[in-house]
């Protein structure tokens, strides 16, 4: 299974016969395949509760080697909320949360590394007219692939990544017939190449920025035809 995410070795029913030093083996490893920490940590709740009366005493071990200083917050809390936790390991993660709430300084910790490709993606932009163009770069062989186009044309969005799907957000339709500044929100899936419509925003952002902060995507700025934005949702 060298090439697939943890995400997807923890559905195998090999993955729930590991012993708990093989998982605390794998999930040490600099280049496991993973998006984010939040995959190694529901993995390893998974590998639990598969046989919980007798794999509870290793909930500890595989904390430690979860990167839990690389998890959100936000993430944390729900964790702290939602699950039975043994004294020791509630005590763990209560101060990692309050570790990375009051910002302290912790020990360099080393970025996952896997060893699959990476890819880069383009989405939209102008040349004479916007462009509904989705294309994804791979450096290592330096070839572009043409994907699915956005659903309508836009120049001037903004892209961001979560958990392994693609978001375009805002922009300008530029067309021979008029201008229109976009509100969209889109999601690629790059597993079956498609675009689905999400929520819009409550107002048009062209030229926008976005960001993400535990898995929510801020909308910040932009411009709705001579009017410039100063707010955020």
């Amino acid at each position: 299974m060298p090439n697939l995410s943890v995400s997807q070795v923890a559905t195998q029913e090999e993955f729930f016969n590991l012993s708990h030093c093989q998982l605390v083996t794998l999930i040490s490893r600099d280049e496991l395949n993973v998006r984010c920490e939040s995959e190694v940590f529901h993995a390893c709740v998974a590998w639990v509760q598969y046989d919980r009366e007798n794999r509870r005493p290793y909930v500890q071990a595989l904390l430690q080697a979860v990167r839990c200083h690389s998890l959100t917050p936000h993430f944390l809390q729900r964790q702290l909320e939602h699950f039975e936790w043994d004294a020791q390991s509630k005590d763990y993660l209560s101060q990692i949360f309050q570790d990375l709430t009051l910002h302290k300084p912790t020990k360099v910790i080393p970025c996952r590394t896997p060893k699959v490709p990476q890819l880069i993606y383009t989405a939209g932009g102008y040349f004479r007219q916007s462009l509904s163009y989705l294309e994804a770069f791979n450096p290592c062989t330096g070839a572009w692939l043409r994907l699915a186009d956005l659903q309508v044309p836009r120049s001037g969005l903004a892209a961001c990544v979560i958990s392994g799907l693609l978001y375009a957000v805002g922009g300008r339709n530029n067309a021979p017939d008029g201008n229109m500044d976009s509100n969209m929100l889109d999601c690629y899936n790059p597993m079956n190449n498609c675009w689905l419509p999400c929520a819009p925003m409550s107002v048009p952002r062209n030229r926008i920025g976005v960001g993400v902060i535990d898995c929510m995507i801020y909308a910040v700025g932009g411009s709705h035809g001579c009017v410039h934005h100063n707010s955020v949702e």
